[in-house]
């Protein structure tokens, strides 16, 4: 009998932290059909969640993702799933809430695709990082290439490619493939430390960084109609991070200004 559970991406919350798990263990994760559809609908859900303030991708038991199933791409018509494969890492790169990519145990192939395309990357210190469509004879996609390069250069992006060799997260570090290199032990606790961190932060702040970095990263530069756009979109956050500075208190974000300033009087007078 075959007490393998099935293949899955699963999405859970807590608070305003949204986790989103590959789960595909008797396969290293790798993703296929079915869980890509899967992820595309996760994703589209996490972005029209308000109460959703940050994203964090990780992998079922002891690693990451395999990237997509080889036995899904020798299926006939390959280009097809791999097409889709691109249009999810896209959605997943235009999520409008702050991604991070919680990397444990291997990252290989498509599954390094999906961490570059999360805003941060954090990677335990046993993680294993490869690119390998050169030992497949796959073109590597074009909006991942300028990914990859935006993020660790051309230098290091045709290192990767060109060998498909593994490297550990040290090296991904030394690269700046991750932004973060974690014992193992220490692994979960800092993931979801940096995870409710991102989400108690002005969640206009960091929408705004989000889209004017990655315009910065593929454009060169910020423009001027992006640059004008935010300074004149209503700040209702400006208010409460000021009240919170003054009262030397944290801001509590989602709230307005004069029920942030009641909450501080009250917090100060505790303190008092």
């Amino acid at each position: 009998m075959n007490t393998t559970a099935p293949a899955t991406i699963s999405l859970t919350t807590d608070g305003p932290v949204a986790h989103l798990v590959i789960d595909n263990t008797a396969r290293a994760n790798a993703l296929n059909r079915s869980m890509l559809d899967l992820l595309a609908h996760h994703l589209d859900a996490v972005a029209r969640d308000r109460d959703i303030a940050a994203v964090v991708l990780a992998g079922a038991g002891a690693n990451f993702s395999a990237g997509l199933d080889i036995a899904e791409i020798c299926e006939p018509p390959a280009e097809s799933i791999e097409e889709e494969f691109v249009r999810v890492e896209e959605a997943l790169a235009r999520c409008p809430k702050p991604t991070i990519a919680a990397v444990r145990g291997h990252c290989v192939g498509g599954g390094t695709q999906l961490a570059v395309a999360c805003d941060l990357r954090v990677a335990s210190a046993t993680a294993r990082f490869a690119i390998t469509p050169a030992k497949l004879g796959l073109v590597y996609p074009t909006s991942s290439i300028d990914r990859l390069v935006s993020i660790v250069g051309p230098a290091a992006t045709k290192r990767l490619i060109f060998t498909a060799d593994t490297i550990t997260a040290t090296t991904a570090l030394n690269y700046g493939l991750v932004t973060d290199v974690v014992d193992d032990q220490e692994f979960d606790a800092t993931v979801d430390r940096i995870a409710a961190t991102v989400a108690a932060r002005s969640p206009l702040t960091i929408a705004a960084a989000k889209q004017m970095t990655d315009q910065a990263a593929s454009e060169g530069r910020v423009s001027d109609e992006l640059h004008r756009h935010w300074q004149a979109v209503p700040n209702p956050d400006l208010g409460v991070g000021l009240a919170a500075f003054v009262a030397r208190v944290e801001p509590e974000f989602g709230t307005s200004p004069n029920e942030q300033g009641k909450v501080l009087s009250t917090n100060a007078s505790d303190i008092a």
